[in-house]
């Protein structure tokens, strides 16, 4: 059995989901905390007029010092989740593939729930059966494992049975592949090489969210990110 790991995040880019076709099962680091500055786990990136836009979800973070992204809770939400639709219904409203993917989205903004954990989940969902992916996800907090670092994923590993992890590409040389040897677990490494597709007016813009593909190209986005990436020992 294949794993893979990552921490939630808001409509990641096709990398996320090039592991998440090239694994078994992937483990959602949820209990892990919350990075301080700059993080993708709350934002990412789609293409406007101008160019790209960034899109946030706001977060409640005053006086909660730092928090585990299991609790993370959304601020604002209903204000911003109509913001949220708005931008993707004026980017990409003319899109032919508009209606399957904004709907099922539309509904899960619109819940009144402010857990950020719950929409990502149900988000990466609705993206992943939106790309026709099976893998299933697996949080970190129901197995109980409460480690950090390259233990944490040998532990997690181990538990659920892992012959093989895929890790991405960047993270060769930081990570001490040995300690995986000595559990008995193969490490691969994922290399993503970012697809140039036909995208909504302008310039192509690489490595955005993994919306604007499919509001460009539909399910064809699942063999192109096919195509997009390489495994190495």
């Amino acid at each position: 059995m294949i794993l893979s790991f990552n921490q939630p995040a808001f409509i990641p880019w096709g990398g996320f989901f090039c592991r998440l076709l090239a694994s078994d099962r992937m483990v959602l680091l949820d209990n892990t905390l919350f990075a301080r500055g700059f993080t993708f786990v709350n934002r990412n990136r789609v293409k406007g007029p101008e160019g790209e836009i960034r899109l946030t979800v706001p977060l409640k973070k005053k006086g909660l010092g730092r928090q585990k992204i299991k609790n993370l809770e959304i601020y604002q939400k209903k204000y911003w989740g109509k913001k949220f639709l708005a931008t993707l219904s004026h980017l990409y409203g003319k899109s032919i593939y508009f209606e399957r993917i904004y709907k099922p989205l539309a509904r899960i903004i619109k819940k009144q729930d402010n857990q950020f954990l719950n929409m990502v989940i149900e988000i990466l969902e609705v993206l992943r059966s939106g790309l026709g992916i099976n893998t299933p996800f697996i949080l970190q907090s129901q197995t109980g494992v409460a480690e950090s670092g390259i233990t944490l994923l040998i532990q997690i590993a181990g538990m659920a049975g892992a012959d093989e992890v895929i890790l991405p590409y960047p993270s060769r040389p930081l990570v001490d592949w040995r300690q995986f040897e000595k559990a008995e677990i193969g490490v691969t490494f994922l290399k993503f090489t970012a697809p140039v597709y036909p995208q909504f007016r302008g310039d192509f813009i690489s490595c955005l969210s993994i919306l604007d593909m499919l509001f460009s190209l539909g399910q064809e986005s699942t063999q192109l990110l096919k195509k997009s990436f390489t495994l190495t020992g």
